[in-house]
């Protein structure tokens, strides 16, 4: 294609010891630990808050957050923290608690006895404001990483688009919790991506109905049905929660979709609202649950599973996962099933289980660049692996595990994220209520308080 040569003079603007890129979950949690080992940090999303897949897209629960079969947690700290805020858990409860996987109804039918770690995306916008605005991170919504330059293997500048145009933030260390890997992308870092990624999904919310186990079968039998006499596209679930008890949220659209792709993410949006819609009119017309429910909204983007996959220091793979080796530099654990969602069949798909396992630190270590650290669904992994990595409980402690570590280098004026002594970073990873022993879930709690 053609290209055009252009050259600007860009504003600094910022130089903090440590600039994280998106405040979704992991960004959240890398901004926050950051701040609170005392570095300065700035903190940019595209969006005007913070909160990515449970804002974003319209999430109900922290997936990965416990081991289905005991429903004791694997991911502390600041998991632990946000639950609080949002009044889910009393304070410093947490540990001792049972809870369910999430808030699909598939799931609390099997457990009702358990707790679901569950939020709505308003409180969550909140208590995410509120988290990083009091351990003293400087915040910048509406601004998005736009390029990066680098210098001897390190990232110099992170160039940013917002409403003051093209400006420029050179920090000490910075962390790419894009979700996309875009830092990492644009700072020259080698990465993956398969050739089939998981689809992606508008998530959306239907008002003046009440979630039952019945109705849950009920959705899925007509979109079975309309599937069958072709009235409608591939679909997932579909998996239904419900923030209010009056309404439910769901997902079940599926849109095989790139998210690095404009044009592809374009169509993911369109194709799923119009598939969203669909579901509402068919559940509209065949279920009298339906009779006066409203479509509430769907979530301001479309969702995605996997795009690029950072290639780290060490690559998680499915066989790490399912023997849950154990890592000398682990950095937070895993238990979310081998959820892979398939392209272009429909309904519920094999979500294989997994003991709890070891996320190295090494897996958010992109080669080829000494100060950035990643955290998310782009981290160092196979695609089959990050089926279960990805998720939310799991990318918020790849967060406070890398903004810690970030801190670590900022303030030790280390030369490079790699030279972080690494039972120190364990040793403050504990000290913050984070979980790195596998052996904690393994023995069930009691039921929830």
């Amino acid at each position: 294609m053609p290209a055009i040569e252009y050259s600007k003079s860009v504003p600094v603007i910022a130089q903090p010891d440590v600039l994280v890129c998106g405040t979704g979950v992991a960004g959240i949690g890398a901004a926050v630990a950051a701040a609170r080992q005392g570095a300065s940090v700035l903190a940019i999303d595209r969006a005007g808050f913070a909160g990515g897949f449970f804002t974003n897209i319209i999430g109900s629960a922290f997936d990965g957050f416990v081991y289905e079969e005991t429903g004791r947690p694997v991911v502390g700290g600041l998991v632990f923290e946000m639950l609080e805020r949002m009044g889910v858990i009393a304070p410093g409860s947490g540990p001792g608690l049972s809870f369910n996987v999430n808030g699909d109804f598939t799931e609390v039918e099997k457990h009702p006895e358990r707790l679901i770690p569950r939020t709505d995306p308003e409180r969550f916008k909140l208590a995410a404001d509120r988290i990083l605005t009091e351990a003293g991170v400087r915040l910048l919504y509406h601004s998005q990483v736009a390029d990066v330059t680098t210098r001897s293997g390190r990232v110099d500048s992170v160039i940013v688009s917002n409403k003051s145009g093209l400006v420029a933030i050179k920090p000490k260390v910075a962390i790419d919790c894009t979700g996309d890997g875009d830092v990492a992308a644009w700072a020259g870092c080698p990465y993956e991506k398969a050739e089939g990624v998981q689809p992606m999904s508008i998530h959306f919310r239907v008002s003046n109905v009440e979630l039952t186990f019945d109705l849950r079968r009920k959705c899925s039998e007509v979109l079975t049905r309309a599937r069958a006499a072709g009235k409608i596209r591939p679909y997932g679930g579909p998996w239904p929660a419900t923030f209010s008890g009056t309404d439910i949220y769901f997902n079940a659209v599926r849109t095989p979709g790139d998210s690095t792709d404009p044009d592809d993410w374009t169509r993911a949006e369109v194709d799923g609202r119009e598939d969203a819609w669909r579901m509402f009119e068919l559940w509209k017309t065949e279920l009298p649950e339906f009779e006066k429910a409203h479509f509430f909204t769907s979530g301001p983007t479309a969702g995605s599973r996997e795009s690029r996959r950072i290639t780290g220091d060490y690559t998680l793979t499915a066989d790490d996962i399912r023997t849950a080796r154990r890592q000398d530099d682990v950095v937070v654990l895993g238990a979310w099933r081998i959820d892979r969602h398939p392209r272009e069949s429909s309904g519920y798909h094999d979500q294989p289980e997994v003991p709890p396992y070891d996320i190295a630190y090494r897996t958010l270590l992109p080669q080829g660049v000494e100060n950035l650290l990643v955290a998310g669904r782009c981290h160092s992994a196979t695609s089959e692996a990050l089926a279960s990595s990805r998720v939310t409980a799991n990318a918020m402690g790849m967060g406070q595990a890398a903004g810690t570590a970030a801190a670590m280098t900022a303030h030790g004026k280390l030369d490079s994220v790699r030279a972080v002594n690494m039972p120190g970073l364990q040793s403050s990873l504990l000290e913050q209520g984070c979980i790195l022993d596998p052996a904690n879930a393994m023995q069930p709690t009691g039921p929830r308080k």
